[in-house]
Order: structure tokens, then C-alpha cells, then sequence
């Protein structure tokens, strides 16, 4: 057996230290990639679902729905079944559905769907049957918040728990 020396004694554990300590960053690392990527697929999907509904919207600009798991037939049907992933809600704050008429420039905003009332609330000078025609601009906008799956982040102070993710699309009105 060859003999220990002195310079090899104090250095056994070495590795297995050096490995806990980079251990702990790879592994925050892979947390936040998975934390974004799940992110970044939420988002999306939020934004295919708003284009899903307000391709519906083109051909049936009025029918909405209030209920918390609105039937497949309305606008907010077809957004919440297309965000299966997304907890999106059917209320004013996670999903608008506004109608904008053409004109000089971007148009003006001339009404919008309010879940809360179940009704059409048009802008002042409009009318529900003024302002959702054909080529008018149906925008749907959905926004909810995702929370981050990992706490690990989150305890050494590297980001915020929540993150908000919003997804929009616009058709024009066809009937």
C-alpha cells in the first residue's frame, strides 16, 4: 500500500463537497427552465385559445355567455376550451371581449361584452346595433395569472411567485 500524503489527507471529501455546492445551482437552473417553459406554453395557448374565440366571434359576434362553464356554442366557450392548461375564469377581469369599428387609423372602441351585467355595453354615440356589424373588430383578450411551480425560486429571492400572461386576437365581423 503506498504511503498517504500529507497533501492528499485534508482533500477526501473535496469532490463530494464541490458537487453539493454546484448540485444546488444546476438544480435551481433546471427549476427556472421548466418554471418559463411552462410559462411560455401557458402563454400561447392563451393566445391560440383568444384566436380560437374570436374566429367564432366573426361568424356569431353575439353570443356570449355569463356562466362560469359557458357551453361550447358561445365565445367564451370555445376561449375556455381552447385554455384547457390556463385556469382562465369567465368574468370582466380574465376576459374582454371588445368591438371596434373601422376607421382613420386603429379604429375607435365602440362597445364591449360585460360578463357581470350579461349584456352589451356600448360606448357613448353607439348602439349594440351600431356598433357589432359586419366588418367591424371583434378582440378578444384573455389574462390570468400563473403561478410559478417551483419554490425554489422563490425562497432564494431569484423571481416572483406570480407571473401574468396575456394572449389577444382579433377578427372582423363576417355574417
Amino acid at each position: 500500500m503506498p504511503p498517504i500524503s500529507r497533501s492528499t489527507v485534508g482533500q477526501r471529501g473535496q469532490t463530494t463537497v464541490e458537487f453539493a455546492l454546484v448540485a444546488i445551482l444546476l438544480f435551481v437552473m433546471l427549476f427556472a427552465i421548466f418554471d418559463f417553459g411552462v410559462f411560455f406554453a401557458g402563454r400561447i395557448t392563451a393566445t391560440n385559445a383568444a384566436r380560437s374565440a374570436a374566429r367564432y366571434a366573426a361568424t356569431h359576434p353575439t353570443a356570449w355567455s355569463n356562466a362560469s362553464s359557458p357551453a361550447s356554442n358561445t365565445i367564451q366557450g370555445r376561449l375556455i376550451s381552447g385554455a384547457v392548461p390556463a385556469a382562465i375564469s369567465n368574468d370582466d377581469t380574465h376576459v374582454t371581449i371588445s368591438y371596434i369599428v373601422p376607421g382613420v387609423g386603429a379604429g375607435t372602441t365602440c362597445g364591449h361584452y360585460s360578463a357581470a351585467s350579461n349584456s352589451f355595453v356600448a360606448a357613448t354615440g353607439y348602439t349594440q346595433a351600431t356598433c357589432v356589424v359586419p366588418g367591424s373588430l371583434i378582440q378578444v383578450h384573455v389574462h390570468y395569472i400563473y403561478t410559478l411551480a417551483s419554490p425554489a425560486l422563490s425562497a432564494l429571492g431569484l423571481s416572483p411567485t406570480s407571473l401574468t400572461v396575456d394572449g389577444s386576437a382579433a377578427e372582423l365581423e363576417e355574417r
